[in-house]
């Protein structure tokens, strides 16, 4: 199985972390849509959402991709269920005749698609019932989770040429260091970034809170 961990650029004995700019763009979608929350100028599906007073601004975290890229490269089709870590997992059919570059464009894409069911189902509820859940919008819920303030992401290609000559699955995993629970808040609606939790302060330029 091929490894496409490239996180890591050597520097002389050194090893300096480095995000991979993917990742990085990866990143960049969730916090955008988790601003244009804090804000009140996101519109799911027709409807403006209130304004965020709690959403923390997301970092990225060397831990959890660590955690993703060992999980990626077993190629699961569901994601891990471990207690307390948020999970997203994100699984297409890609031709490997395209180069790698090309290919890894799928994991922005696979971000952008989880955010996209929000436009496609709505926002239903601020309180994740058993009745959001249900909606198909989990992935885009954990990326919002107010309280969620970093994660780490891996991917993989699986199967090669199992299914068809010439392409495989491509799989992404995103770990999050707090998972979403039921029945809370998705976020504290309220003024902007009104009620950061300590030690966290407003972002005035993201509206989000940060600090952690």
């Amino acid at each position: 199985m091929k490894t496409i961990f490239l996180s890591l650029a050597l520097i002389g004995c050194c090893a300096a972390y480095t995000l991979f700019p993917p990742f990085r763009e990866v990143l960049e979608v969730h916090n955008s849509l988790r601003s244009s929350i804090a804000k009140g100028t996101y519109v799911a599906k027709g409807t403006k959402l209130p304004p965020g007073a709690n959403i923390l601004k997301m970092k990225w975290d060397q831990n959890l991709e660590d955690d993703a890229v060992r999980y990626v490269n077993t190629c699961p089709k569901n994601v891990s269920n471990t207690d307390g870590v948020g999970e997203n997992l994100y699984s297409i059919m890609v031709d490997e005749s395209l180069n790698t570059i090309a290919a890894i464009d799928d994991a922005v894409n696979a971000t952008k698609a989880w955010v996209a069911t929000f436009q496609e189902k709505g926002w239903n509820s601020n309180i994740l019932d058993k009745a959001t859940f249900s909606t198909g919008t989990a992935q885009a819920i954990q990326m919002t989770w107010a309280k969620t303030g970093s994660m780490g992401c891996g991917y993989q290609w699986c199967e090669r040429g199992q299914w068809k000559k010439g392409w495989s699955r491509f799989v992404m995993i995103c770990k999050y260091n707090v998972r979403y629970v039921w029945n809370e808040e998705i976020y504290k609606q309220g003024a902007t970034c009104s009620a950061c939790p300590p030690p966290t302060k407003c972002e005035e330029v993201s509206g989000l809170c940060v600090g952690v």
